[in-house]
C-alpha cells in the first residue's frame, strides 16, 4: 500500500509546528478565590474540550482533566494515563539526544553535514546547529511526497524509506543561505535522527530509549513505530486509521507518551536531571529572536519554553515555566480540536494559571520574590529615558536593573521581608 497525496499532505500538515508568542501578563485576581482546578474545570466546559489536560506546580497536580473515549468500541474512556502520538514534541527529544552526544565528545554542533553526508554537495556549508535551530533553509520532505515527486510504501522498510527521502532531500537546492533565516522544516530534525545513529552506532529509537526515556523513567513513552496497536493508546478521532509508514516522521514526530511521562520532561529543564546546565543553556538559547526557538524547543520571552505537536488526528501543546515550576499539556486525539478548542483551553489555562493572584510561587501571600520574578519577565518590554534612569538607578551603575526596582519595592510597597536585595534573580 503506498502512502497517498491525501493522507501525506495530512500527515504534513499535521507535522507543522507554531512557535507560541501568546504574551503572558501577570495581574492578581479580583476575586481571590479562583484555583487552577476550577479554571480547567470553567474552560473545558465552556469549550467543551475533548482530550486530556494536566498542569503540575513544582511536581504537584494543581489540575487535571480527563474527557472523551480512548477506544469507542470497548468503551474505555480517556484518563491522564492514556497514551497519545504527540507529534512535533518529539523534536526536543532529537535535540536532547544531539547534546547527549556532544557531552559524551562525540560531536559538535558545529561539525558540517558532509562529515556525516559526503554525498550532500551543499552539506559543507550546513552545520548541526543550523539544523537544531531551523536555520538551515534545507526544504520540508513532506512537500516531496504531496507534490508527487517521491512515494513512501507501508510494506516498504524504515531503511527503505528513510533512503527515498534522503535522496530527495539531496536533490534540492535550499530555500536561503545557512543561519540567514529561520524556517520551519521538519527535514532538520529527520537528517539529525540520521546522524544520531551514525554517532552512537544504534538506531534512533534504541538511542532515545537507552539515554533519555529509561534513565527519565518514562515508562509509558515509546515510539509510534512499535505502539500504534497499543491497547492503551488513544484512537484516531477522524478519518485517518492507517499507521504511518514506517521511517517517515523519524526525529521529527515519532514519539508516543501520556500526561505523567510529560511533566517528568518538562520538569528537567528546571532540575537539570539529564542534561548538563550548560546543555540545558545552550538549548534554551533563542537564536531566532524574531521567531523564538531554541534547539528544537519554542522559546519565549515571559521565561516559557513551549512547543505545538500534531500528527495524523492527534494535536497537543506543553508549556514548561522552569523558574517557577509550572507545566501545562493538553492533548486531544481529534484533529477538528486544532481549529477549535485545544488551543484555545490550553492558552487560556497558561494565561489565567499566572494570574491567580500574582502569586508565583502558589504560598497564598504575595510577596516580594513573586514580584521580583514578575519584575523579570516585565522589565524585558521597559526602557528608561535618562531621567527616568537618573531617578531609578539606585545602585549608580548607570543602568536600572532588577536589584534597583528590588530595592525600591522593599521600601515603598511595606512588604516585611529579611530576604537581600534581588535574591530571587541572584
Amino acid at each position: 500500500m503506498k502512502l497517498t497525496k491525501p493522507i501525506c499532505f495530512l500527515l504534513l500538515l499535521s507535522l507543522v509546528f507554531c512557535t507560541l508568542f501568546v504574551p503572558c501578563t501577570f495581574n492578581a485576581s479580583a476575586d481571590g478565590t479562583k484555583t487552577a482546578q476550577s479554571l480547567v474545570d470553567e474552560l473545558t466546559s465552556e469549550y467543551n474540550f475533548t482530550g486530556v489536560l494536566y498542569a503540575t506546580k513544582n511536581g504537584e497536580v494543581i489540575a487535571e482533566y480527563a474527557n472523551g473515549f480512548a477506544n469507542t468500541a470497548e468503551g474505555k474512556e480517556m484518563t491522564t494515563d492514556t497514551l497519545f502520538p504527540i507529534g512535533s514534541l518529539s523534536k526536543q527529544f532529537c535535540a536532547t539526544a544531539v547534546l547527549l552526544l556532544k557531552e559524551q565528545g562525540k560531536l559538535s554542533v558545529d561539525d558540517k553535514l558532509s562529515e556525516y553526508f559526503p554525498e550532500y554537495e551543499i552539506g559543507k556549508d550546513l552545520t548541526i546547529k543550523n539544523l537544531l535551530t531551523n536555520r538551515s533553509g534545507i526544504r520540508n520532505y513532506q512537500e516531496g511526497v504531496v507534490y508527487g515527486e517521491y512515494e513512501l510504501s507501508f510494506e516498504a522498510t524504515s531503511a527503505e524509506n528513510k533512503q527515498t527521502i534522503k535522496d530527495w532531500i539531496f536533490s534540492k537546492a535550499l530555500k536561503f543561505k545557512p543561519n540567514a533565516s529561520y524556517e520551519y522544516s521538519n527535514t532538520n530534525f529527520f537528517l539529525l535522527s540520521l546522524i544520531v545513529e551514525q554517532v552512537s552506532g544504534q538506531s534512533y529509537m534504541d538511542f532515545v530509549k537507552e539515554n533519555i526515556l529509561i534513565p527519565m523513567e518514562m515508562h509509558n513513552s515509546g515510539f509510534y513505530e512499535e505502539m500504534y496497536d497499543h491497547p492503551e493508546l488513544a484512537e484516531h478521532n477522524g478519518e485517518l486509521t492507517d499507521p504511518m509508514c514506517k521511517g517517515y516522521a523519524q526525529g521529527a514526530g515519532d514519539l508516543v507518551s501520556n500526561a505523567k511521562d510529560l511533566d517528568k520532561w518538562m520538569t528537567s529543564f528546571k532540575d537539570h536531571t539529564l542534561l548538563s546546565e550548560e546543555s540545558y543553556k545552550e538549548m534554551t538559547t533563542d537564536y531566532s529572536p524574531t521567531t523564538g526557538y531554541g534547539y528544537g524547543i519554542g522559546v519565549v520571552p515571559n521565561g516559557s519554553l513551549t512547543h505545538t505537536g500534531a500528527i495524523t488526528t492527534y494535536v497537543c501543546t506543553a508549556s514548561t515555566y522552569p523558574e517557577i515550576g509550572i507545566n501545562i499539556f493538553a492533548i486531544t486525539n481529534d484533529w477538528e480540536a486544532y481549529e477549535t478548542n485545544l488551543f484555545t483551553v490550553a492558552y487560556n489555562l497558561e494565561d489565567k494559571l499566572q494570574l491567580i493572584y500574582g502569586d508565583v510561587n502558589m504560598d497564598n501571600t504575595v510577596n516580594i520574590k513573586d514580584a521580583t520574578l514578575i519584575q523579570k519577565f516585565a522589565a524585558k518590554f521597559f526602557k528608561f529615558n535618562d531621567t527616568e534612569t537618573m531617578c531609578a538607578d539606585i545602585n549608580s551603575d548607570g543602568k536600572v536593573n532588577i536589584k534597583d526596582a528590588t530595592a525600591i519595592q522593599k521600601h515603598t510597597a511595606k512588604i516585611e521581608t529579611s530576604l537581600p536585595i534581588g535574591e530571587y534573580i541572584y
